[in-house]
């Protein structure tokens, strides 16, 4: 069975504070840079495992080093965006392209890789979406979350505690019925069609508990649950997609003399950096055990 560590650079501009509006501050991004990003790939040195990184295309010019020295160290690069608009697929056609190709441009650029991978904010695309994905020579989307638990609690979070409302698009109710693993994806996301050369590669969606293999929604619940999940999912012969955020590598002495709240990464931040660091060693550990462990780029569908 196959499994791929991942993760999406959304820094701390990019998150909510505890009014629940999106933050948007440009200087906090050198926070996830040059102080948490380090810890990630320091824990991916130690297990000798390779990961794929989702960049946000505006951020790689003014750490072009540490991009080069990440795809030279053999880890993939690959596509969140631009911006990271959370809007995505309410923006128009060329929009979204833009953003498609300009992140992909910046990376290029910096690395003189060209990524082949992407991933939406938010995990929500359109055909649209897939359209220009396909325009641009990518071979795989990673953006399904098939779980109707991730979605309820999405929704309810908009409804009862969100007050920018552009901070959160809910996927439809259709991604639900998707495929659970790899797949050659039609035009619309959850369909399938043998005949196409794209892949979609969705989250991992846990067996019986429908919940998301995503750690940002698993730290908190702890490590046995974790990897009751993970061993779920290898009991059912799904690939493992091991979908991580950068924010959960935040220490609190990260945040000291910062201005502000953080409504997510302070909740990842109350757990002690020590038992944080704990708990992703042991379920790389138990992953690398179990899987075949491989970068998104190299899936087999």
């Amino acid at each position: 069975m196959q499994a791929s560590i991942n993760i999406d650079l959304d820094t701390l501009s990019d998150e909510i504070d505890d009014d629940a509006r999106q933050i948007r501050s440009a200087p906090l991004r050198a926070i996830t840079y040059e102080r948490v990003l380090p810890r990630f790939l320091d824990i991916l040195d130690r297990h000798g495992l390779k990961a794929t990184f989702f960049v946000i295309g505006r951020d790689v010019a003014g750490h072009a080093a540490l991009f080069r020295s990440i795809a030279e160290a053999g880890h993939e690069l690959a596509n969140h965006t631009m911006t990271h608009p959370k809007q995505l697929v309410r923006l128009s056609p060329e929009e979204i392209a833009r953003e498609i190709r300009e992140c992909g441009g910046a990376v290029h650029a910096a690395t003189g890789v060209k990524p082949t991978g992407f991933r939406a904010p938010g995990y929500t695309v359109s055909p649209v979406v897939l359209a220009s994905l396909r325009a641009e020579g990518y071979t795989y989307d990673s953006s399904l979350n098939a779980s109707w638990v991730y979605l309820a609690l999405k929704r309810a979070f908009k409804a009862v505690r969100l007050n920018d409302q552009d901070y959160i698009v809910c996927q439809p109710m259709a991604d639900t019925t998707g495929p659970r693993n790899p797949y050659r994806v039609s035009t619309q996301l959850s369909q399938r069609d043998a005949n196409s050369e794209f892949l979609e590669i969705p989250v991992s969606v846990v067996p019986y508990i429908h919940y998301p293999f995503v750690t940002s929604v698993l730290l908190q619940l702890g490590l046995p649950l974790t990897l009751w999940c993970l061993r779920r999912l290898v009991a059912w012969n799904r690939f493992v997609n091991c979908n991580l955020h950068i924010n959960e590598f935040t220490d609190k002495a990260d945040l000291q003399g910062v201005e502000g709240t953080f409504y997510f990464t302070e909740q990842y931040a109350a757990i002690p950096l020590a038992d944080r660091m704990r708990y992703f060693d042991t379920l790389f550990t138990e992953m690398k055990s179990r899987c075949e462990m491989v970068l998104l780029r190299d899936v087999r569908a």
